[in-house]
């Protein structure tokens, strides 16, 4: 009987161990990033639409993509979306709130006719089961830009009379409706004017009231309309330029006065501007539009609901983000937005260094999406942060580097192990069944033991080598947008001395035509004299 019984024990070790090991095993999850073709007419923006869909939950999500910088200009994104430069990057975080599928969105802008793709390049999305990267299927879509067909306007505009042109171009009729030369008094264009280039910024002294505006048509036969330059005020003012052709068809030039310097501001030893051209669609959960003072002057920027937190946009070539600004310090820290569940989300914030209960705690900064975060150092696992609630309520939290999750930090409480009276047995039998329950408790507390240590193990290689990951992509994509900014840079100047050389050429010939029509001039006076 003691043989049958304690070989029972023996089946039934193996059975939860077998039942323990089945609890770690996990299937690899799998997935695809597809994006959504579209077409416009040249100048319009169009929205590219993409989806990230996976077998299982997915903790958090790193997808690079692509676009044709010849014919696409990227205007904006949706929440953590981010571009400029040929390359779009989403960064989401869904570790508290797991998901199979995520929505996103793109805005271009079209430059000219033609097919231009927007491809994933890279796609880093985390099982939220594991902890491993999925292996993901990288999609890609078409832009298609169509000529646009401009209707010219009929009237008086910006002082110049406009005759009434037909609704769309007349055939056998001059379509030219290029500007031959554009100057603003006082201050220099940038870039330098070129006729194909319709957008261009001037600087001029804060004081300026008044700008003069010349432009010339390469056509004897075009209209050219000028709009703007008056009653400017500090910062940025909008003129334009319109030249309508014989046939109808008209070409639009924007200047962008900034009344003022540019303020340039230091962020990470990196120079921004300041940028006021945010559109609603830009504008993170919970907050809303306000004006905001900074060194004499006032911008567009961001405020919670609470009216204790300001966000300013700043700008670095053409990738534009959100800071938060310090008014007491006018320091600006990158802002980030963390969502913790549906209609709940946090914003890290600067530490609060009179804090005496982590006074000698050591402060810290950890790398978090494509940013960094201050925070106190509890132990290998766990820190502190600062940070501000949707309710715009400024607590502490604590964050899992494990797990990647945030907890509010005054919550967390240690509970009490509730402890069983034992009772003790007079019958022998009863007490080899305790025995031998002791010791099968024993065998499975060591091989949980076993297990937990070796998937922190596992899970602590895995953190590492994802850091290592992202830190390699990071410098590897800092090195693409090096050299496409190179590349850009190289064409632009040829563009501008090719553009010299033409208009030189053009200048030549123009010199050759009035020496000719001098002559000819001179020639029939000579003849009306002789009559």
């Amino acid at each position: 009987m003691y043989k049958k019984n304690k070989l029972w024990g023996i089946v039934l070790s193996i059975c939860i161990l077998i039942s323990i090991c089945n609890t770690y095993a996990y299937a690899a999850g799998s997935g695809k990033v597809t994006l959504s073709s579209t077409s416009g007419t040249e100048g319009a923006t169009v929205t590219v639409s993409g989806s990230i869909s996976t077998t299982t939950n997915m903790a958090a999500a790193h997808v690079v993509m692509s676009y044709d910088q010849s014919g696409l200009k990227y205007v904006s994104g949706s929440s953590g979306v981010t571009g400029g430069s040929g390359s779009v990057q989403l960064f989401a975080d869904t570790v508290n709130n797991p998901v199979k599928s995520l929505s996103f969105s793109m805005k271009f802008q079209i430059l000219k006719p033609g097919s231009f793709k927007v491809n994933v390049e890279n796609a880093d999305v985390t099982d939220d089961g594991d902890m491993n990267s999925m292996s993901i299927t990288r999609g890609s879509a078409t832009v298609t830009g169509k000529a646009a067909t401009t209707k010219p306007s009929t009237g008086n505009g910006g002082g110049t009379t406009t005759p009434n042109n037909p609704t769309s171009p007349q055939p056998n009729k001059n379509g030219n409706n290029k500007l031959n030369s554009l100057q603003v008094y006082p201050g220099t264009l940038s870039p330098a004017f070129s006729a194909d280039v319709t957008d261009y910024t001037v600087t001029v002294p804060g004081d300026t009231t008044e700008v003069t505006i010349t432009a010339t048509a390469q056509s004897s036969k075009a209209t050219v309309n000028v709009s703007g330059g008056k009653e400017l005020k500090l910062g940025p003012n909008e003129a334009s330029v319109s030249v309508i052709a014989e046939n109808g068809s008209a070409t639009s030039y924007k200047i962008t006065i900034m009344c003022g310097e540019i303020e340039k501001i230091q962020v990470g030893g990196v120079e921004h501007t300041i940028n006021e051209n945010f559109t609603d669609e830009q504008i993170p959960n919970g907050f809303s539009r306000t004006k905001v003072a900074y060194k004499e002057r006032e911008y567009e920027a961001l405020t919670n609901a609470k009216g204790n937190l300001v966000l300013v946009s700043l700008q670095t070539g053409e990738i534009a983000d959100y800071y938060i600004y310090d008014k007491t310090t006018q320091e600006f820290y990158p802002f980030i937005q963390i969502v913790l569940s549906e209609g709940k989300y946090i914003i890290p914030l600067q530490l609060k260094k009179d804090i005496k209960e982590f006074g000698n705690l050591e402060m810290f900064t950890f790398p978090f999406r494509d940013k960094a975060i201050d925070a106190w150092l509890l132990d290998e696992e766990f820190s502190i942060i600062c940070a501000m609630n949707q309710e715009g309520e400024e607590l502490l939290y604590r964050y899992d580097v494990v797990d990647g999750t945030f907890q509010r930090y005054k919550d967390i409480e240690i509970e009490p192990v509730e402890t069983e009276e034992k009772t003790l047995f007079p019958n022998e039998y009863y007490m080899y069944a305790i025995a031998g329950l002791g010791a099968l408790s024993l065998i499975l507390f060591i091989a949980m033991i076993y297990f937990i240590a070796s998937r922190k193990a596992r899970h602590e290689g895995r953190k590492k080598k994802a850091i290592k990951k992202m830190e390699k992509q990071k410098a590897k994509e800092e090195k693409e947008r090096a050299k496409k900014e190179a590349e850009l840079e190289r064409i632009r100047e040829a563009e501008r001395i090719e553009e010299e050389k033409r208009r030189a050429k053009e200048e030549k010939i123009a010199e050759k035509e009035r020496a000719k029509e001098e002559k000819r001039m001179a020639r029939e006076q000579k003849k009306n004299k002789e009559m």
